[in-house]
């Protein structure tokens, strides 16, 4: 299920008037900002979601312009008002913040949104560190349970 509509992501690329991009591609774009939308928020609340918070139309629709933007000028056009990397840049922003807790998704009421039954966790081993842990020098232990089950 898509956030927002074509019209909108045509409209936020600048692309309004232009027939020459099509329809189909502001579809498969969308979709695949869909999709990593999806990834990320499924760890946290349970989709598919009752409703559909404004920021997430936002971010989806920054998310696909932006890439097809990209598709359409290259990173050449950084700086400029066809600077697809920017708006790539400020959905992944608000994805992470989203992810981390600092932006909570709410309903028309102001009430959270329901949550995920998964649990995620975070920690050690990570794509940063190794996962030996004889010198503490090298790779300390980012926690440590200290019981055998």
């Amino acid at each position: 299920m898509s956030y927002d509509s074509t019209d909108n992501i045509r409209e936020e690329a600048g692309f309004t008037g232009n027939t020459n991009v099509t329809e189909a591609k502001i579809i498969a774009y969308q979709g695949a900002a869909t999709s990593h939308i999806d990834g990320i928020i499924s760890r946290i609340y349970s989709l598919p979601l009752a409703e559909t918070p404004n920021i997430l139309k936002l971010i989806e629709r920054k998310l696909a312009a932006g890439h097809l933007l990209l598709d359409e000028y290259g990173e050449q056009a950084e700086g400029t008002s066809k600077d697809g990397q920017a708006k790539v840049d400020w959905a992944e922003k608000m994805l992470q913040a989203i992810e981390d807790g600092l932006i909570r998704l709410l309903d028309s009421d102001q009430e959270i949104l329901t949550r995920s039954e998964k649990v995620g966790m975070k920690g050690f081993p990570t794509d940063d560190t190794g996962t030996d842990k004889t010198t503490e020098k090298d790779d300390p232990p980012i926690f440590e349970v200290g019981q055998t089950f």
